[in-house]
């Protein structure tokens, strides 16, 4: 389970101290940064109204949601870091309340109901097809205690699939929420919403949130600036980069897309940190934006002196 580097360091002593420690600690601390910006509190406490609605232990179960909103929006990391506050007891076990699982684009049924079982503690899974496939998945998720299925980039499953595909991805889904084992929470694009509904509304509706992107003026660009400020105040060297002075260039690239906005921070620090820098530069993420801007985007992003001003 990822652990998040998530606290500030807040004197000038501590800045050192980590900035003295070797460069795979840092690096490991730029990749696991995390600071908890107000969307991303909202995000983690929808996962908690669906997974334990009353606020007590006592988990919700058989009902299908969703959290929704554009790629990059920080869907993920909100999951992740969901799923990392659970209280496992481990593989030996069997205890894996809260199940986090990725979907990939060119994935089929037997090969996602392989990396469920895998991720609920089962070592192989039996050359099953159709129905007793999902039977198997069933039985090795309610092995493990799972409260909670988190399907990333379920659109992936549901959207912009062949019939014959689509209909198989739903009927798993429906068969796993009939048994009222446990929820299941759907994570991805919009078009979740009218994929599932139908089935999801045989189980309660379809429970769901979006997850917004940060806008360009006024309050929600303050905000913008303020995560930006926040992240600094975490990144493991010396001196502080004053990253928020560039919340113009961060945004335009990101367009407000979290999700992008750590990525070329992260690539930035690592530039950094290979260089025995005390901070992020002004020309490490210019670097940064450069190598990995999008095709046709051609815009001089920190094109501005020396360094991030202080």
């Amino acid at each position: 389970m990822t652990k998040f580097h998530a606290d500030p360091l807040k004197t000038p002593e501590e800045r050192i101290a980590v900035s003295a420690l070797p460069k795979e600690k840092r690096q490991e601390l730029i990749n696991t940064l995390l600071y908890r910006y107000p969307i991303f509190k909202n995000g983690v406490s929808f996962i908690e109204s669906f997974h334990r609605p009353t606020g007590g232990a006592a988990h919700d179960s058989g009902r299908i949601g969703g959290l929704l909103g554009e790629s990059r929006s920080g869907k993920s990391m909100i999951c992740r870091y969901y799923a990392s506050l659970q209280k496992d007891g481990g593989y030996e076990h069997k205890s894996q309340p809260i199940i986090y699982f990725e979907a990939t684009e060119n994935m089929d049924l037997r090969l996602a109901a392989i990396r469920l079982c895998s991720l609920a503690g089962a070592c192989s899974v039996p050359g099953l097809s159709g129905h007793e496939l999902t039977e198997y998945v069933i039985l090795c998720l309610a092995s493990a205690k799972t409260e909670l299925l988190i399907i990333d980039d379920a659109h992936y499953l549901l959207c912009n699939r062949r019939r014959d595909q689509f209909a198989e991805f739903r009927a798993f889904i429906d068969e796993m929420a009939r048994t009222k084992l446990f929820n299941i929470l759907l994570v991805g694009e919009e078009c979740l919403h009218c994929a599932i509904y139908e089935t999801a509304m045989r189980h309660g509706q379809f429970y769901h949130d979006t997850v917004k992107l940060f806008g360009d003026s006024g309050t929600e660009f303050e905000m913008f600036r303020l995560l930006l400020d926040r992240i600094d105040d975490r990144l493991p060297f010396a001196s502080r980069a004053g990253i928020e002075t560039l919340a113009k260039d961060l945004h335009r690239y990101s367009a407000g897309k979290i999700g992008l906005v750590m990525d070329l921070v992260q690539r930035a620090g690592l530039m950094a940190i290979h260089e025995d820098a005390d901070r992020i530069t002004i020309e490490h993420l210019r670097m940064a934006a450069n190598r990995m801007r999008a095709p046709g985007d051609h815009y001089p992003y920190f094109e501005r002196g020396g360094c991030v001003p202080r």
